[in-house]
């Protein structure tokens, strides 16, 4: 895949407030909802921006098969495996999917900060 797409793919998945990455929530269990991160560091910034793009990785790889999956229990299956994959993603890039979530939650809230996370996903 090109950089352009990879790029369009991530900022698809941060302006459609990380639909993706929160149904990640039901593989790591209830406690992993999300940490409340209002002001993440620069630090957090760059984690979450690589994990942004390797979950746009893991829709852009599981889109096709969830469309052709055939009745609710395969598509079901589809979306266990996906999250599964994007959770251990997350977690390979040093996140948690709390702060993950936490960060999820403050891009969506702060047009800036979604800006910020876009250029710094558009750079990797």
């Amino acid at each position: 895949m090109n950089q352009l797409m990879k790029a369009f793919m991530a900022a698809s998945v941060i302006a459609l407030g990380m639909a993706g990455p929160m149904t990640a929530v039901r593989a790591a269990g209830p406690g992993a909802a999300y940490e409340t991160i209002d002001h993440p560091t620069d630090e957090q910034l760059q984690r979450y921006a690589s994990a942004v793009r390797q979950v746009s990785d893991v829709v852009a790889e599981y889109q096709p098969r969830l469309q052709a999956a055939q009745g609710d229990a395969a598509k079901q299956a589809v979306r266990v495996e996906a999250d599964q994959k994007m959770v251990d993603r997350v977690e390979a890039g040093g996140m948690s999917v709390a702060e993950y979530n936490g960060i999820s939650q403050a891009v969506r809230k702060d047009p800036e900060l979604r800006k910020k996370v876009e250029r710094l996903v558009g750079q990797q």
